[in-house]
């Protein structure tokens, strides 16, 4: 279902080491790092690997916290024609999850008068952060997880995009969208540029490997890239992913997209999770009517022993 793409919310990298470290490019800081002892190849290997960022999403449901979200709708104009607006507490007892609300309020062009979404974006953030009803938590993480027969397949497209960018998973895809998920894919690096510094986030020293687009591609080898940018924080102490920025544009007579999405993380009790997620996005996919959107999450209180 191609109309997932409104909702990449947010581990990526699975690749030929002797076929990207060539292309890896560092920063003075970083070099001065290798030569004591830093080595880009355990870098790249760990990343590859992580799970960090998808365990920290695991503990949002697995935690009981406080929630403030808000999701605004506009139409081709920019105008805004309609508001949503969810404060509460997700509720956990390490077993199962459930959401009351403190407050629920919408406004403008949301609803149908049955009482069902007019629009498939906040229907898709509802699936995702505000379930309806009592669901079942863990924080076991197996191979499997992430494309789990036994969700939806909106949570199952969620999942792909906001964890598995550039895995193995899409790589070995043929074609169509989900290969140009692959950034890392021999056939895709000619499209991206790839950069390991460093930076000080939230106090945190931190790696950041940044993907972005090359700028000098022509426009129509630009099109060829879904994935515009990918940049993540890496906390130098356990690599743990304290920051993610997703950039998506797309276009053609089928689809028609432009997605940016922040993903901010913290520690509570020593347990790595998400602060605030923001989204900003467009969608038009044929037979479906367009859709402008953008969505804030802050999350809070965490009840971590």
């Amino acid at each position: 279902m191609l109309k997932i793409f409104v909702f990449i919310s947010f581990p990526f990298l699975l690749f030929s080491q002797d076929t990207l470290l060539p292309l890896v490019i560092l920063d003075d800081v970083i070099i001065s790092e290798e030569r004591n002892g830093f080595s880009v190849e355990d870098f790249i290997n760990y990343v590859k690997k992580d799970t960090t960022f998808y365990k920290g999403f695991k503990h949002m449901r697995y935690f009981q916290h406080n929630f403030k979200g808000e999701l605004n709708i506009y139409n081709k104009q920019n105008k805004k024609i309609g508001s949503l607006i969810k404060h509460g507490t997700h509720f956990s007892d390490n077993l199962n999850a459930y959401i009351i609300y403190d407050t629920l309020y919408s406004s403008g062009k949301i609803f149908k008068r049955n009482g069902e979404y007019k629009y498939y974006t906040p229907k898709a953030f509802d699936e995702v952060f505000f379930p309806s009803d009592t669901i079942p938590v863990s924080l076991n993480i197996n191979k499997k997880e992430i494309n789990k027969g036994s969700d939806s397949q909106n949570m199952r497209d969620a999942k792909t995009i906001g964890f598995s960018i550039g895995t193995d998973n899409v790589e070995q895809n043929k074609g169509g969208i989900k290969k140009k998920l692959a950034i890392f894919d021999i056939d895709m690096q000619q499209y991206y540029n790839y950069l390991i510094s460093d930076t000080l986030y939230n106090g945190y020293p931190c790696y950041i490997f940044s993907v972005t687009v090359k700028e000098d591609l022509s426009k129509k080898k630009k099109e060829k890239a879904l994935v515009r940018k990918v940049i993540s924080f890496f906390d130098k102490e356990n690599l743990n992913v304290l920051f993610r920025e997703y950039k998506f544009i797309y276009k053609n007579w089928l689809l028609d997209l432009d997605i940016s999405v922040i993903v901010n993380m913290d520690y509570v009790n020593d347990k790595h999770v998400p602060m605030e997620i923001n989204y900003n996005g467009f969608w038009n996919v044929i037979f479906f009517k367009s859709e402008k959107v953008d969505f804030s999450l802050s999350l809070s209180d965490y009840s971590i022993d």
